[in-house]
């Protein structure tokens, strides 16, 4: 069994801004020189999520404009009231809590892509981004890639 861990660090022009790592997760596969397998993708931070989905600007617009409408920016958080908060804390504490709140509901830490013929088993329309939900920073990305 073959196995390969690669990362890349990306940062999305804005909040709610999205990155296309598609091209990315198909070369970590290629690089890794598994041809059968399993790639996981991992992004191991709490302010930004990993999305499976079609890429095309109106499906993207309308994902920004609900997910503001649902958790709006300028809303009342706990994370964010420093009377209250009390843990994880450092010492330029920002607010951020509606980009907690938003990958808690988005989810998306990993996913795990099947691998057939060198290549991610990925639907027609289907591509790999990353959702930034905070102030755009770089981000970064883990692939593993294992199998034969």
């Amino acid at each position: 069994m073959r196995s390969a861990t690669s990362s890349i660090e990306v940062s999305a022009a804005q909040r709610l801004g999205c990155v296309d790592v598609t091209e990315e997760l198909q070369r970590a596969i290629k690089d890794s020189g598994v041809s059968t397998g399993c790639a996981v993708v991992f992004c191991a931070h709490t302010t930004c999520s990993l999305v499976i989905n079609e890429w095309e600007d109106g499906a993207l617009d309308d994902l920004k404009a609900r997910l503001d409408a649902l958790v709006p920016e300028d809303a009342y958080y706990a994370h964010d009231d420093m009377t209250k908060r009390t843990q994880n804390l450092v010492e330029e504490e920002r607010k951020n809590g509606h980009a907690h709140v938003l990958q808690m509901i988005v989810g998306g830490t990993s996913h795990s892509i099947p691998v057939a013929g060198g290549a991610p088993l990925l639907g027609t329309w289907q591509r790999l981004f990353l959702l930034e939900m905070d102030e755009p920073k770089p981000r970064t990305i883990t692939f593993h890639v294992f199998g034969g």
